[in-house]
C-alpha cells in the first residue's frame, strides 16, 4: 500500500505541472479551462480508485444540477477541493488571496473565478467577496466555502469562522452542509491509506437565524454526522 501511495502522490504532483502546461493554451476560453479542470479532476479520482482501490460513496438527496447553491463543507485533505470539480457543474471556491499567485494552479483558479479572500482587508474583501457570491448563485453556480479555514485531521471538525455567517445573511440562497471524512484516505499529511471515502450532503440551514445560532447549527451538523461515521467503521 506504502507504494501504491507512494506512486498515486507522485503521479498526482507531477500531473499538475503536465496538465497545467500542455493546456495552457485553454486559458484564453472560460469554458474550455473548466473542461480540462474537470477532466483533470476525474483522473485524480480515477487514479485514486484504481491505484489505492478507495471508493466514494456520495450520499446527496439535495442538491441539483443548473442550481445555484452555497455549500459549507468541513475540510480534511487535498480531497475537497478536486471532488467537487468532478462531481458538480459550474463549481467555484471561496479561497486565501495568496493562491492566487501560486504558478499554475492560481492561473487556472482566477480563469474558474474562484473567489479570493484578502484576510489582511477582510471588511472590504468581504464586501466584495458577498456581492461576487449573489451573483453567481443566480446564474447558476455551486460556491464551496470551508468555514474552518484549514484541513483539519482525521475524524476532526474545527472551530468555523464567521465568515459564512456574513455571506448567507446577504444572499436569498439557504446554507447547504456537506460531511466528508476524507482524512481517512488522503490525510492532511498527504498519507494515503485504503479506506473508502464517505461524502454527504446534509439538511439545509434555514434564513433568519442569528450569528451564534447559525454557526452553532452548522457545526454541529457536521460534528453529529462526524459520529456517526465513527460508529459506522
Amino acid at each position: 500500500m506504502f507504494l501504491l501511495g507512494f506512486i498515486f502522490k507522485l503521479m498526482f504532483y507531477m500531473s499538475i505541472p503536465l496538465f497545467g502546461i500542455l493546456f495552457l493554451p485553454c486559458l484564453i476560453s472560460k469554458k474550455a479551462t473548466r473542461f480540462v479542470v474537470i477532466m483533470w479532476a476525474r483522473f485524480i479520482i480515477f487514479l485514486l480508485n484504481k491505484l489505492n482501490g478507495i471508493n466514494i460513496i456520495f450520499e446527496n438527496n439535495y442538491i441539483e444540477r443548473n442550481t445555484g447553491y452555497l455549500i459549507a463543507a468541513n475540510h480534511q485533505s487535498v480531497f475537497e477541493t478536486i471532488f467537487f470539480l468532478k462531481e458538480f457543474d459550474h463549481v467555484v471556491y471561496i479561497i486565501k488571496k495568496e493562491l492566487k499567485f501560486i504558478p499554475i494552479y492560481g492561473w487556472y483558479a482566477s480563469r474558474l473565478g474562484n473567489i479570493f479572500l484578502d484576510r489582511k482587508k477582510r471588511v472590504t474583501s468581504m464586501k466584495i467577496l458577498c456581492n461576487e457570491v449573489k451573483n453567481l448563485l443566480k446564474i447558476g453556480y455551486k460556491v464551496i466555502i470551508f468555514p474552518e479555514g484549514t484541513r483539519q485531521e482525521e475524524k476532526t471538525i474545527g472551530k468555523f469562522k464567521p465568515g459564512i455567517f456574513a455571506i448567507q445573511k446577504d444572499i436569498i440562497n439557504m446554507v447547504y452542509p456537506i460531511f466528508i471524512d476524507s482524512g481517512r484516505a488522503w490525510s492532511k499529511s498527504g498519507k494515503i491509506k485504503r479506506n473508502n471515502i464517505r461524502v454527504k450532503v446534509l439538511s439545509p440551514i434555514k434564513k433568519g437565524i442569528k450569528k451564534k445560532m447559525f454557526l452553532d447549527i452548522l457545526r454541529n451538523a457536521l460534528v453529529d454526522e462526524n459520529e456517526k461515521n465513527k460508529r459506522l467503521k
